[in-house]
């Protein structure tokens, strides 16, 4: 029976694409797309506002350059290769190429909306800054959609070199940074063209150089397992995930942090959970994460009620993010022979989670007080705190009865 390449791809691209949705049913579930539209709502409101006060000498095209190098030339190729195929699928290397063509047009349509929506998103700025009109748009994302190409086919054929991944990276970084700022800064009459010639020779060039070169099966399906295992984390912090290849570090610089807990074994759980926090790359780089963007935007977006609502908005999205934490030990058999009740397991949990949104609550409420004065700032604290007492004394018991019914 002859091989079907194309056929291949189609059955792997519709198991992910049931995967991915079954995952995404309880990722955008109700509670946080309604976070995500007050969030939304709330930032478009103060970007419109801020969009009024720009002058021209904000540098809006560096920005611009920064926000859509990012969304361009930081790309991933979907191959949806497995780890038998190095075996069973290397006598095949010639017939896959219509295989890694379906893989590479897959990877650009399923990623173009990141940086068309960074690009929609900053013509304001960019029309108010530079006085160029809005019919620059469709120019401009005809353009950055040859860019994303582009990067997605250089990204492939520099994959068959040997160790040359921050090289050829930095490479494309600094080629899509230059012709992003020639196409927003300069006439596109000639612009345009330039672009389009640096493009195609650049990669004529790599393809060139690549050419009599195999495919490096390990390191892509190296790399198909590394961002599958990326979605996978962040999808375990609202569903369990069975097959999550979770990373640990020892981080012994923190320990500091649960060396206050007493030696007792009512205090079993709360030092477990502490450490697990601490060790794990999922929960402590959320926990980061969520904590960073808030505080840029609390430091950024002026205004009382902006910071109350970001303040919340944040607290919420992290303890919400949090909860499914409670089960990250249901799979250790080990875990049954503790000689404690799970009531224990439980309130020590709710316990932990309260400490961190606290640690948050009370971050946010210094930002408020540094922008807002110091009665106005206690009160955004105050609003914080209560949010954070409702939140872990009511709605987390909530959920964690059911998930346990």
């Amino acid at each position: 029976m002859k091989f079907d390449a194309v056929d291949l791809f189609k059955k792997r691209y519709s198991s992910y694409l049931e995967e991915v949705m079954r995952y995404l049913r309880y990722m955008l579930n109700d509670h946080l797309l309604f976070v995500l539209i007050i969030g939304v709502g709330a930032f478009v409101y103060t970007y419109s506002g801020w969009v009024k006060t720009l002058t021209p000498e904000f540098p809006a095209i560096p920005l611009m350059v920064i926000l859509l190098t990012a969304a361009i030339a930081v790309t991933s190729i979907y191959t949806l290769l497995k780890r038998p195929d190095a075996v069973y699928l290397i006598v095949q290397e010639k017939a896959m190429g219509d295989y890694f063509k379906k893989a590479h047009m897959a990877s650009f349509w399923m990623q173009i909306y990141i940086f068309i929506l960074v690009l929609a998103a900053c013509m304001p700025m960019y029309a108010a800054v530079t006085g160029f009109s809005f019919s620059r748009f469709f120019p401009l994302v005809i353009v950055m959609l040859l860019m994303k190409l582009w990067n997605i086919y250089f990204q492939w054929e520099t994959a068959k070199l040997e160790n040359t991944d921050t090289t050829w990276l930095f490479t494309r970084i600094i080629i899509s940074a230059a012709l992003i700022y020639l196409v927003l800064a300069f006439n596109l009459i000639w612009s345009i063209p330039v672009a389009l010639v640096v493009l195609l020779g650049s990669y004529l060039w790599i393809k060139n150089k690549t050419a009599g070169l195999t495919i490096r099966w390990e390191y892509l399906i190296d790399k198909e397992e590394a961002r599958m295992n990326r979605f996978y984390r962040l999808a375990n912090l609202f569903t369990d995930v069975p097959h999550l290849k979770g990373t640990v570090r020892r981080r012994a610089y923190l320990d500091f942090l649960y060396r206050p807990i007493p030696y007792a074994k009512r205090k079993t759980f709360a030092y477990l959970w502490s450490r697990t926090f601490v060790r794990t790359n999922e929960f402590m780089g959320l926990y980061v994460r969520l904590t960073v963007i808030a505080f840029l935007l609390l430091v950024f977006v002026q205004g009382f009620y902006l910071n109350i609502i970001f303040s919340l908005l944040f607290i919420y999205l992290t303890g919400f993010q949090f909860i499914p934490m409670l089960r990250h030990f249901d799979g250790q058999v080990m875990m049954k022979l503790y000689p404690i009740s799970d009531a224990f397991r439980t309130r020590s949990f709710i316990h932990f989670l309260r400490i961190l949104l606290v640690a948050q609550a009370l971050l946010f409420g210094i930002i408020g007080i540094a922008q807002n004065g110091s009665i106005g700032g206690v009160i955004i604290l105050a609003v914080n705190l209560a949010f954070v007492a409702v939140f872990t004394f009511m709605y987390v018991p909530f959920r964690v009865k059911k998930m346990y019914q």
